[in-house]
C-alpha cells in the first residue's frame, strides 16, 4: 500500500469552503480510480486553518496514474483558484506493517 499525506493551511474561515471543494473536485473523482482505497480529513483542532489529507492507494503507481490523468491538476487548480492562499503540501509513505502484522523483535 501507499499513503499520500497533504498538509493544508487554509485562510481564515475558509476551512468549510476547501472541505466541499476537496470533496466535489478531488476525491469524487480520486474515489473513481483504480486502486484508490481510502482519504480522511484531520481537522487540526488547536488551529482551524490547518488539516491534513491522508489517502490510501493499493500503490505509487495508481496515485501516479491518477496524477497524470489531469483531473487532479484540474482539482488543485480550482481550489487555488476559488481559496486564494491556500497551502498544500504533499509527501508520500509506503506501508510497510499493515493491521494484524507483527513487528520483528527489537
Amino acid at each position: 500500500m501507499y499513503v499520500s499525506l497533504t498538509a493544508i493551511r487554509v485562510p481564515p474561515t475558509q476551512m468549510q469552503t476547501m472541505i466541499q471543494l476537496l470533496e466535489t473536485h478531488y476525491l469524487s473523482a480520486a474515489r473513481q480510480q483504480p486502486g484508490f482505497i481510502r482519504s480522511y480529513l484531520l481537522e487540526q483542532i488547536d488551529d482551524p486553518n490547518r488539516a491534513q489529507l491522508i489517502q490510501v492507494w493499493n500503490s505509487q503507481a495508481d496515485l501516479e496514474a491518477f496524477r497524470q490523468s489531469g483531473v487532479s491538476d484540474e482539482a488543485n487548480r480550482t481550489l487555488h483558484q476559488q481559496i486564494p492562499g491556500l497551502q498544500m503540501q504533499s509527501q508520500g509513505y509506503v506501508v510497510r506493517v499493515q493491521p494484524g502484522d507483527t513487528l520483528p523483535p527489537a
